[in-house]
Formats: structure tokens, C-alpha cells, sequence
């Protein structure tokens, strides 16, 4: 009986071993960190949910449909991970179960192959200022936790929450500046990294209102927001149906933390969304500001007298403005501003 449960012991730990030494075997500790993450969230998600440190032979038996699964266990995440992030994840099981089959274990890593997610950059489309604060605006209206609702799409496009750190705010969560004229929100996002973003007294107050709803009166768990990932999508597909927004732009609730993107300098912006390289926030701002109507393709073909704008009346005129891209309108007020200063000044 000793030795059989010495055999099961050695058996136990020689799997834990081996996946040891196959996560050493990278020379960055950044992978190796990243790949021993990724196993053990792998295999307590599988119904046998154990530690890596307690497998056997038998645990590590798996089909190609629970990896189907767990890809779409992870597209369905509330954390709402890029396509690159998943792709990376089951990379990671993959690469394991190849080592396992060089190393004559009884599985077989073709098992573990599926089709890569396609690449996301672009994964969440474009949204800008004006559209967001209409989205704010119209659900307001919503008979069910409008108010709740309209605060979330608030907290979303100006502080650049991701929606699962939006969920996970308590309202210990929130406090007030020492000059008094903004509060601070701190959150811990992704990579358990700290993340305080200002909010405005204006916005706080929007927040507080939550609280005055007869239904938040049930809830006991400090907790600010009680919206289900399921109600945050159906709330979108709603104000999209109703703003006409078309299906190509593929705007989603995380295009909402994209909306700073393109205000600031790059530098600010990296801050603002805290990413750990300029490289990711620079791909986020050129999605972000990308306008087609000054190309230089379309530039070439035109033909209209400058003097145009001339013929317009003022209201013709005005209305032209509005109707451009934010960003050009933005830009506009500001050189706007900018000669009314001049004029009062000289």
C-alpha cells in the first residue's frame, strides 16, 4: 500500500515537474510568468479544477471541444479580452501539449489546435465624444435603471474603465480630492495594476443619484453598479439601433474607453488608458482620429472654387461645421477661441 502511494505521489509530481521545467525552458520571466498564468487558469477551468501542482496523467486528457470551449469561455469573458489576448492564452496550452506529447505522455497535441481569433486591433470601432455623450443622454430614458445606465456610459468614456473594473467599483472606491474640486476613482485594472482617474463633482453627483432609485435599496455589497454583462450588450445593441450606427463601424461598450484616444497629447493619452507601451495607445489613436474626407486621393480630384463658402448665409454656414468630424469641429473651436482672445485683446 506504501508503495503504491508512493508510485501515485512520484506519479503526481513528475507532471508538475515536466511543466516546471517546460515554462523554465523560456528565457524572459515575463513569459515564463505569462505561461505558468495561463496553464493554471487553464486547467481550474476544466472540470477537474485543480492546481497544477496536483495533476496526474489522467488530468491532462483533453479533446478538442474543451478547447473550443475555452476559447469561447474566454471571447465571452466579462473582462472583454482582445482577440490577440485569447489567441495568446491558448497559444500558451498549446505549446504545453506539444511538449507533453514529445515527452511520451498519452495525448495528443493536435487536440489542442484550433483556428486563431483574427487579428483585433480594430476589434472595438471608433466612437467620438458627441456620439458617446448622446448614448449618456438616451438611455437616461430608459424606465429600468436609466439613471444607473447613463452614469456607466459616463464612467466608461472619461475615466477609460474597462467595463469588468466599471462592474467592481465600490463606492470606497471614490474620493474627494483635498482642494474639493473633483473626486478620485481608483480601480485595479488589468495586470492588477492600480489605475486613479479624476471625475467631476457634476459626474459624482450623477453617481449618487443611483442610490435614490427604490431598487438599489436591495442591494447591500457597497457596490456602485448592478448592470449584468448581458444588459450592458443589450443596452448597446439598443442605442446603436437608435443612433444609426452601422454594423461596419463594430462599435462596442469597450469603444466607449477608446473615446479619449484621440483627445491629449500621445503621452497623456498612454497615461489616461494605461497602457504599458505608446505603441498599443498610438494603434488606439490613429483608429481613433482616422479621417478619409482630407486624403489626398480625394484632394486631387477637386475642383471647387475656394470662394464657395461665400455664397453660403451664416446658417448654412454653421450647419456646415456641425456636420464635420469631431475632431475637426474641435479643432475649430479652438482656433475659434483662440482669434475671439486675440480680438478682445488688441
Amino acid at each position: 500500500m506504501i508503495q503504491t502511494n508512493n508510485v501515485v505521489t512520484l506519479h503526481t509530481n513528475r507532471v508538475y515537474d515536466d511543466i516546471i521545467t517546460f515554462i523554465k525552458k523560456f528565457e524572459s520571466k515575463h513569459t515564463r510568468s505569462n505561461y505558468e498564468r495561463n496553464i493554471r487558469n487553464f486547467f481550474l477551468w476544466l472540470p477537474i479544477n485543480k492546481k497544477i501542482e496536483h495533476l496526474n496523467v489522467d488530468d491532462i486528457q483533453v479533446r478538442n471541444a474543451d478547447i473550443i470551449r475555452y476559447q469561447t469561455y474566454l471571447k465571452e469573458h466579462e473582462a472583454d479580452y482582445a482577440n490577440i489576448t485569447i489567441n495568446n492564452y491558448i497559444a500558451a496550452i498549446q505549446s504545453l501539449y506539444e511538449f507533453f506529447e514529445i515527452n511520451e505522455y498519452p495525448v495528443n497535441s493536435k487536440h489542442t489546435k484550433v483556428d486563431s481569433l483574427s487579428d483585433d486591433v480594430e476589434h472595438a470601432g471608433a466612437l467620438y465624444l458627441n456620439e458617446a455623450e448622446e448614448m449618456a443622454r438616451l438611455i437616461m430614458n430608459d424606465r429600468k435603471q436609466g439613471q444607473e445606465k447613463s452614469a456607466f456610459i459616463r464612467m466608461a468614456y472619461t475615466t477609460s474603465f474597462r467595463k469588468s473594473s466599471l462592474r467592481a467599483l465600490e463606492w470606497g472606491d471614490i474620493k474627494l480630492n483635498p482642494n474639493g474640486n473633483h473626486y478620485l476613482v481608483t480601480t485595479v485594472g488589468k495586470g492588477n495594476k492600480k489605475h486613479t482617474m479624476p471625475i467631476s463633482v457634476d459626474l459624482y453627483n450623477e453617481l449618487l443619484k443611483i442610490k435614490e432609485k427604490p431598487y438599489y435599496k436591495k442591494y447591500n455589497d457597497n457596490k456602485i453598479f448592478h448592470l449584468s454583462p448581458t444588459t450592458i450588450q443589450s443596452m448597446m445593441k439598443r442605442l446603436k439601433d437608435q443612433m444609426g450606427i452601422l454594423p461596419e463601424r463594430n462599435v462596442k461598450f469597450h469603444s466607449l474607453r477608446n473615446v479619449a484616444a484621440g483627445f491629449g497629447t500621445l503621452e497623456e493619452a498612454k497615461k489616461h488608458l494605461n497602457h504599458s507601451s505608446i505603441a498599443t495607445t498610438q494603434i488606439y489613436r490613429s483608429h481613433a482620429t482616422e479621417d478619409y474626407s482630407n486624403s489626398i486621393s480625394l484632394r486631387l480630384e477637386e475642383k471647387i472654387d475656394d470662394n464657395i463658402f461665400k455664397e453660403l448665409t451664416k446658417d448654412q454656414l454653421i450647419q456646415l461645421i456641425l456636420n464635420q468630424g469631431y475632431g475637426t469641429i474641435t479643432q475649430m473651436k479652438k482656433e475659434a477661441q483662440e482669434m475671439l482672445i486675440s480680438k478682445s485683446e488688441s
